[in-house]
């Protein structure tokens, strides 16, 4: 899918694994919220992402890996309860907003 630019899982307990996101290169809207997913490293190399939900991924500890993804603008992390260090993210020069609420 060379051209998706969409994405929405919201709410699939199904998901855990996200590395063949990685396969859509044109990828900007991406929501995986409620989704029992623990890693997100495979979305480093997302360079066109722009919008990334992971709210209420209760089981995900890490987001260090999406400081990879040079296009993200808007990243919400909403009752991400496990991840406790968000300083890789000062490297997102095009990051503009960052929810963080409940965590």
């Amino acid at each position: 899918c060379a051209t998706l630019h969409t994405l929405d899982l919201r709410l699939n307990s199904g998901v855990t694994d996200v590395s063949a996101i990685a396969d859509f290169p044109a990828l900007r809207k991406l929501d995986l919220a409620y989704c029992p997913i623990t890693d997100v490293s495979a979305l480093a190399d997302c360079a066109t992402l722009h919008t990334l939900d992971l709210s209420e991924c209760e089981n995900l500890m890490d987001v260090s890996a999406l400081a990879g993804c040079a296009a993200l603008h808007t990243l919400d992390l909403t009752s991400c309860v496990l991840v406790r260090d968000v300083s890789a993210l000062t490297g997102c020069a095009t990051l503009h907003t960052l929810n963080l609420s409940c965590c």
